[in-house]
């Protein structure tokens, strides 16, 4: 059986590095890059999410029909309207495929988060937002957590690779 990996966290927590590290250690796998599924202008409105939603779908299912994937690596930023959006995707794929979702939750200390934002040229009121809005959304979240502080890229995908082998 096909396997989403669904790996959440606040908004600069390293999900997409993770992930492209994830899909070099593990076979047979495939990644959607959910931030550049979303790269349009305009970015926001009904259609654009509309049509945000479709190309996710689209390529989770060539995935999903590919006979060699038996891991598809869904990074993904699950807040505001995201969170409906993933919901609708998930109940769409399920009526046409079989699959267990896997769902990973990174988190790091609020510094390194700050940190890392930082690094990928966020500027002060995106950061502020983001601290504000994304990194409690998931408190009480039922899945295994890793803290990725003091973990480079690679370390995080190996951790995640221990969980998909505990499962």
């Amino acid at each position: 059986m096909k396997k989403l990996i669904l790996i959440l966290g606040p908004n600069g927590v390293g999900k997409s590095t993770a992930s492209a590290a994830l899909l070099r250690a593990l076979p047979n796998c495939a990644s959607i890059d959910s931030d550049a599924m979303r790269m349009m202008n305009p970015a926001r409105g009904k259609e654009v999410i509309a049509v945000q939603k479709q190309n996710i779908l689209a390529l989770m299912r060539n995935y999903f029909r590919a006979s060699f994937v038996e891991y598809v690596i869904f990074p993904y930023g699950y807040h505001a309207h995201r969170k409906t959006m993933l919901e609708d995707m998930i109940s769409e794929l399920k009526a046409e495929f079989e699959f267990e979702i896997i769902t990973i939750l990174l988190t790091c200390s609020e510094n390194e988060n700050i940190r890392r934002m930082q690094n990928d040229g966020r500027n002060d009121e995106r950061i502020t937002y983001s601290i504000k809005n994304t990194r409690t959304i998931f408190d009480g979240l039922d899945c295994p957590k890793i803290d990725t502080t003091e973990l480079l890229p690679e370390q995080t995908a190996e951790r995640m690779i221990e969980i998909l082998r505990g499962i």
